[in-house]
């Protein structure tokens, strides 16, 4: 989180619970990590991977969409070192829209009504589960 502080930003960090005493070394690593990032109030920037210059061009996205190479993927995003194998795995899945759920059922041929098993309010796909459901985000901890 970002809090304007006399022109500059900076961070201010919520945590939802306590934390545990082997967590405390983890905490303070990310903390370190955090304080060693200069933030700007700076515009956000959307920079686009496709082209040379990080701007959308339609020559290069035309070239890209002809082109019989693989898709980009985030993989630096994902295969990371020291995440657990089941959560990268997760992550590779879900970036890929493979994640097992109840409409991925229904396209297989599966005859279930499609409602989220956590939240009830909506259909459950990949976005719902790991974006919008409430249910899941208070299970992951994300503070919503």
């Amino acid at each position: 989180m970002n809090r304007r502080n006399a022109g500059q930003g900076g961070w201010n960090l919520r945590f939802i619970r306590s934390f545990n005493d082997w967590e405390l070394t983890l905490v303070e690593e990310l903390l370190q990590i955090l304080r060693s990032q200069r933030i700007t109030l700076e515009e956000d920037l959307a920079l686009w991977k496709g082209g040379k210059n990080g701007k959308f061009d339609v020559k290069d996205a035309y070239g890209l969409l002809t082109s019989h190479s693989t898709p980009l993927f985030p993989k630096k995003g994902i295969w990371v070192e020291n995440v657990p194998s089941k959560l990268a795995f997760f992550a590779w899945e879900a970036t890929w829209g493979r994640v097992l759920t109840i409409y991925r059922l229904q396209k297989r041929g599966w005859q279930i009504p499609n409602r989220c098993y956590l939240c009830g309010s909506d259909e459950e796909n990949v976005n719902h589960l790991l974006i919008h459901c409430t249910v899941a985000s208070v299970c992951v901890g994300d503070g919503s």
